[in-house]
């Protein structure tokens, strides 16, 4: 009997630990069972709002594509302004992903090569994208904004990315108020020579830190500009710097003259950019850039003197000589008449065609 005492105690210590151990299991699992009945009770309540969910998520990507397509549109039209001569072709642009990891996906390739767009572009053309992506958004008629500012959109780009990125914020300030700043004057040369409507100021900070800011004039007027203030300083520089850089002024604004009417004839015949500026910068002094204003060939410059003395008699031919010697050596004459025939100069050799 004491065994069978001992063993019942033993077994009744093993179920009371047992118990002990399941009971809260138990608990729990009788818990969920009964959520579990519920669950299965409304299986098909709960097909029903996946279905629906499945749609309110197809409707919101949908309704994202269909307001998107106007940008990605636009976009597209942007990059083949901005593009000119480059071998990147963007296909389309799209958004994707859900919730916190939602991405702009672009579709880019470089000579009909899909994925390797992005790794090998330039960057001046990833400037370029990047503009292709912003604008379409900051013209939409939903944004408050009446204006865009672009910092430097200039830079690194190639000089006929410059001419399309022109046309670009000529197409934008149809609707908005363009704002650009830059220190590349390659995208008002272009302004001017494409003739599109703009006021361009200059920004200077003189002694003292005083900011000045005066309107910007194509370079022709702006150099003549320069000589004229000159003349007005002439007491206070002196008179033997007056000499020197008068016909200093009147000199650059005559090659720039000359470089307007070689970049617009040769632009205009299909020559390219990077040709164009090869044979501009090759022509060294305003002697062989006038033979290339007048005869498109920078060898000839037997034909200036006679072109000038044709245009405006021997005064004109005497006045670039001076103008072009008196750089160097200063000038004896009156300054005032100089820069009088260098005006004249300038409207005849900008005006060839």
């Amino acid at each position: 009997m004491a065994a069978l005492e001992s063993l019942r105690q033993a077994v009744d210590a093993k179920l009371a630990t047992m118990e002990s151990a399941w009971r809260p299991v138990a608990r729990d699992l009788a818990a969920w069972l009964t959520g579990a009945r519920q669950v299965e009770a409304d299986q098909a309540s709960l097909d029903v709002l996946k279905d629906a969910e499945k749609w309110m998520k197809d409707m919101e990507a949908s309704l994202r594509d269909e307001r998107f397509a106007p940008i990605a549109e636009q976009a597209q039209e942007i990059w083949a302004l901005l593009r000119q001569e480059s071998s990147v072709d963007l296909a389309a642009v799209r958004l994707e992903g859900t919730g916190t990891r939602r991405k702009v996906s672009l579709d880019v390739s470089v000579d009909g090569q899909e994925g390797v767009a992005v790794s090998v572009m330039s960057q001046g053309e990833l400037n370029a994208l990047a503009l292709s992506r912003f604008l379409p958004r900051m013209t939409l008629a939903e944004s408050p904004f009446h204006f865009v500012v672009v910092d430097d959109p200039v830079q690194a780009m190639d000089p006929h990315k410059v001419d399309g990125l022109a046309r670009v914020l000529e197409n934008v300030a149809r609707t908005r108020q363009v704002i650009v700043l830059t220190h590349d004057t390659r995208l008002s040369e272009a302004v001017d020579r494409l003739g599109i409507k703009a006021s361009m100021h200059e920004v200077a900070r003189r002694a003292r830190s005083v900011v000045e800011i005066r309107s910007v004039l194509d370079p022709v007027e702006q150099y003549l500009r320069d000589a004229w203030e000159c003349l007005q300083q002439e007491e206070k520089i002196g008179p033997t710097m007056a000499a020197r850089l008068v016909p200093g002024f009147c000199r650059l604004a005559l090659e720039a003259a000359c470089v307007e009417s070689i970049r617009r004839r040769r632009l205009g015949r299909g020559d390219s950019h990077a040709d164009v500026e090869r044979v501009v910068a090759e022509a060294r002094g305003v002697h062989p850039l006038a033979a290339l204003a007048i005869e498109d060939d920078v060898t000839r410059g037997d034909r200036v003197f006679t072109y000038l003395k044709n245009k405006g008699g021997h005064a004109a031919a005497d006045a670039f000589r001076a103008i072009k010697e008196g750089t160097h050596g200063g000038y004896t004459g009156s300054l005032a008449e100089l820069l009088s025939d260098a005006r004249k100069l300038a409207i005849t050799l900008r005006s060839v065609r």
